[in-house]
């Protein structure tokens, strides 16, 4: 049951006062907020200032500011992984991937060890496959004052130096979050397809979607500003990727590199919730929500990392993942970002939330959005009429 116009414009005004209370407590420099109930947006509630400091890191006069607004890009950063597993389980669908194939069929850098032999495509978008959570690759050379080509020797060989990455774990047996993992899950789709990344992507995901404003190459002038990084020559970071293992790799990767509104975001997180119809057969679509973590680990196993964790994962998704989804949400899905971005969305519920922050702006040391989310979240939640049960639908958003 969609929500009346007095809900909806208490619901909206709680939320205004949350961002505004967080702006100005210094938590953030900007947000954007986006919600969708029962199918139905509300208005996006925008606070702050998208951009604060200039590119030499010093604050800018009031003048100069760039206020944040329902049209403010904002680097997505993790929650691109999401995009990533709806990628490759598309290409799965095409008979490009297979998800428990070992990766070695494709990559030959996972060739001649027993256990990198037996890494899969599932266990690569479950964190389940042995990898570390980081690469340092990239401090190992000079930082390029922009991305490479997708095409170019140098990214081939920073990517060379990922793939050879040993594990960790023997693959199955831990829960771990991986950028690495998800990066080597975009060598092996460009491998298997024989396309870029960001022309694989585009293609068969964004493309076929046709959601405005979600894409790898944003006009920097409807950017939030991130961090200033005058140790790696980049100023204060505006309209490319944050993330430095993604911005080597090309600036568009498997693990960041999306940008994109908190209305556009809303979309795509109202399709996610409805299945992809679009794109996935129900069953497919069905390994995204689907916790996958007893089947790989075991149950005991699971149980203890959901423990430890306090959630589970599908295939490119987070399963209640109440210290950041607060605690209303032990049935929701979602990804959140280091740049201070989230998306969750919840069938039960029938409610999809978009919180897009550049926390990191100037520093990301100098913000913190560790209480915003949650606060965010369980201000929805509170606001939704009961439900007598969960509904898929087309959505308006």
């Amino acid at each position: 049951m969609p929500l009346s116009p007095a809900q909806e414009h208490d619901l909206v005004h709680r939320l205004r006062h949350l961002l505004d209370s967080a702006v100005a407590n210094g938590d953030i420099p900007s947000a954007v907020c986006a919600v969708a109930v029962d199918g139905k947006a509300l208005e996006p509630v925008a606070a702050g200032d998208s951009v604060k400091y200039g590119n030499d890191g010093g604050l800018l006069a009031p003048s100069a500011r760039v206020a944040a607004a329902a049209e403010t890009m904002y680097d997505l950063a993790s929650i691109t992984k999401i995009f990533t597993a709806l990628t490759c389980l598309v290409l799965v669908q095409g008979g490009v991937l297979d998800l428990d194939a070992p990766v070695s069929r494709t990559l030959a850098a996972y060739r001649g060890n027993p256990d990198r032999e037996t890494v899969t495509l599932r266990h690569l978008l479950t964190h389940t496959s042995g990898l570390a959570p980081t690469w340092s690759g990239w401090r190992r050379r000079p930082f390029p004052q922009a991305p490479p080509d997708v095409r170019s020797p140098r990214r081939r060989e920073l990517l060379d130096d990922l793939l050879a990455a040993g594990l960790l774990h023997r693959p199955g047996r831990s829960f771990a979050y991986s950028c690495v993992g998800y990066n080597t899950a975009m060598a092996l789709a460009e491998a298997a397809a024989g396309t870029p990344w960001p022309d694989l992507l585009t293609s068969r995901v964004l493309d076929p979607l046709a959601i405005p404003d979600l894409t790898f190459a944003p006009g920097p002038d409807r950017c939030a500003a991130t961090e200033f990084c005058p140790e790696l020559g980049r100023g204060t970071v505006r309209g490319r990727v944050h993330d430095e293992s993604a911005f080597v790799l090309g600036g568009a990767a498997g693990n960041a590199g999306l940008f994109g509104t908190a209305s556009a975001l809303l979309a795509f997180g109202e399709r996610l919730r409805a299945g992809f119809p679009e794109l996935l057969p129900a069953a497919a679509a069905e390994q995204m929500w689907t916790n996958q973590l007893p089947e790989l680990m075991g149950t005991a196993a699971a149980a203890a990392a959901q423990e430890a964790g306090g959630y589970g994962q599908g295939l490119g998704l987070r399963v209640g993942q109440t210290g950041w989804m607060g605690r209303s949400a032990e049935q929701a899905r979602g990804h959140n970002g280091f740049t201070g971005t989230s998306l969750l969305t919840d069938r039960d519920r029938r409610v999809t939330v978009v919180l897009l922050t550049n926390r990191v702006h100037p520093s990301r040391t100098s913000s913190d959005i560790g209480s915003l989310r949650p606060a965010v979240h369980e201000t929805v939640y509170s606001a939704l009429p009961p439900v007598d049960g969960p509904r898929l639908l087309t959505p308006e958003a």
